[in-house]
């Protein structure tokens, strides 16, 4: 493959980045020059709108950029916007006021994948990653409007919440009480610690760590305070880490900006910031923390070159999805076995069928996941379960997918018990061809449920086969399988409908 110059454009809360990319022969980045200008997006919206003068802004902050993807001649341009973009509500409006005067199109990140890039940065620059997360592992991402704590044990994803207890966001919230009280820091200290320890409520039990990981766009400036190159990554002891935060409760913001060089909208957020990193050391008990050089527009390469180039990846994005899936079914005291027979059986449907269905290799992901999750709702209550566990898949944070893609997992999962998908109000709902996706695969996880209606696992050495006429599928079973006869018999139905062919079962009596 010939070289190519990719670029990536990531318009945060305050900065704007453009990152351009050389891909060698291989697929794998190398960064070749990077832009940061600062437009205070986040800290100038009124009200959750973006203004008109933040709009002409940042419009003219993009002409300059596309100024320079002109003079490196760049193949590809990709644009994101997170949080500040994320919560505006007019921010429609200005997606398509900033296309029509700078031709760029500008992709809002769900929260779900600005954090799944954000910590594919980290994983993918640090070496160790993979020895690392062996033991209990925390990656704090940090942001301007929110914070996602993210958790790894035994080499496996285990957890993800997120917390609406940005830098900015704290910052800005506060502002008014530092000229009210003489313990600013106190309050603050307060403020942060109600909602840290909600999360400490919700967080797995059990996990000891070893490692704490955090990052943030202001993380530079805490590497330069601690004595550190502020663009390299560094791995602070405890006592370093507390003569930056030290330092930073007793400066004044103006007095950072005159004395250190710390721009005017960056030192406000640098003492939440470490108050969240504080509180994490005290809670873990870690006497280290570790600092990456690692953005997000690392990530969103990193990615594009995996997914375009074959780029190989420390983890496979799908593992990590996997993982947590089932963390959160076991968290649900979901019947483990059980869930893996359906897994399984569903799994070996789609791979029969998946040419005449016209499904796509990411649609098997989330087959496998909601065959995961499918029972997570009779943790809450054994009668309509289903819709219990729609709601909980809704709220939950799956790392790596967008909101469409949640979404229709919880649907997969809100629709498989019932006889028939079209008289639901919510299926009626959906867009045309999300109804076609979430129907085929709701149809596959029927059948692979019923296949273990009575959750005792009869079924051995099940194969499946595809006719031009029909699924067959095959099985052995010592134990009487009337009931799961019965109960594929019921939900086969929509597999015909939807896929054109009927699902037959055989089943040999061992002896």
């Amino acid at each position: 493959m010939a070289k190519k110059l990719i670029a990536v454009i990531d318009i945060g809360s305050l900065t704007a980045r453009l990152k351009i990319f050389e891909i060698n022969a291989k697929g794998y980045p190398k960064t070749v020059e990077t832009v940061r200008k600062f437009t205070l997006i986040g800290a100038k919206s009124v009200s959750g709108i973006i203004p008109g003068e933040q709009v002409r802004e940042l419009c003219t902050c993009l002409d300059s950029f596309r100024d320079k993807l002109r003079e490196y001649k760049v193949d590809r341009v990709i644009c994101v916007a997170t949080s500040a973009f994320r919560d505006a509500g007019n921010k429609d409006v200005v997606l398509e006021q900033i296309r029509a005067r700078t031709g760029f199109k500008i992709e809002i990140l769900d929260n779900s994948m600005e954090c799944y890039y954000q910590n594919l940065a980290v994983r993918e620059s640090y070496p160790d990653f993979e020895k690392m997360i062996c033991e209990g592992t925390m990656l704090l991402d940090i942001g301007s409007g929110s914070m996602q704590a993210t958790v790894y044990d035994k080499s496996e994803f285990v957890f993800s919440q997120n917390m609406v207890l940005g830098s900015l966001r704290i910052s800005g919230m506060l502002s008014t009480l530092q000229n009210r009280t003489s313990h600013y820091g106190d309050v603050l200290e307060e403020f942060i610690a109600q909602d840290l320890n909600d999360y400490h409520a919700v967080e797995p039990k059990g996990i000891t760590y070893k490692h704490l990981i955090a990052f943030s766009g202001e993380m530079s400036f805490i590497r330069m305070l601690a004595g550190y190159d502020p663009f390299e990554e560094c791995n602070l002891t405890r006592d370093e880490f507390f003569k930056v935060y030290d330092y930073l409760l007793k400066t004044r913001p103006s007095d950072l900006t005159l004395n250190n060089k710390i721009p005017a909208h960056v030192a406000p957020l640098l003492l939440p910031v470490t108050m969240i990193i504080k509180d994490m050391l005290d809670y873990t008990g870690l006497d280290h923390v570790y600092l990456p050089h690692a953005s997000l527009s690392d990530g969103i390469i990193y990615n594009y070159c995996h997914v375009n180039f074959g780029m190989k990846l420390v983890i496979l994005p799908s593992q990590d999805l996997i993982s947590g899936a089932r963390n959160l079914a076991k968290r649900y005291r979901c019947d483990k076995k059980h869930i893996e027979f359906v897994e399984n059986a569903a799994l070996e449907i789609f791979d029969c069928c998946q040419k005449i269905a016209g499904l796509e290799k990411r649609d098997r992901l989330l087959l496998q996941l909601a065959a995961i999750l499918h029972e997570i709702g009779k943790f809450v209550k054994a009668k309509d379960h289903n819709e219990a566990a729609f709601s909980l898949i809704e709220f939950t944070d799956l790392i790596g997918l967008t909101n469409d893609e949640l979404n229709t997992i919880a649907y997969i999962v809100r629709l498989y018990p019932q006889d028939s998908p079209y008289d639901n109000y919510y299926y009626r709902s959906l867009p045309p061809k999300k109804k076609v996706t979430v129907s085929k695969l709701t149809s596959i996880l029927r059948i692979a449920d019923s296949l273990d209606a009575s959750h005792t696992e009869k079924i051995r050495n099940m194969s499946v086969t595809l006719h031009p006429d029909r699924l067959h599928i095959s099985c052995e079973a010592k134990a009487d399988m009337s009931f799961e006869e019965w109960a594929f018999e019921h939900r086969c139905d929509l597999f015909e409908d939807v896929m054109g062919v009927k699902a037959r079962l055989r089943v040999r009596r061992q002896v």
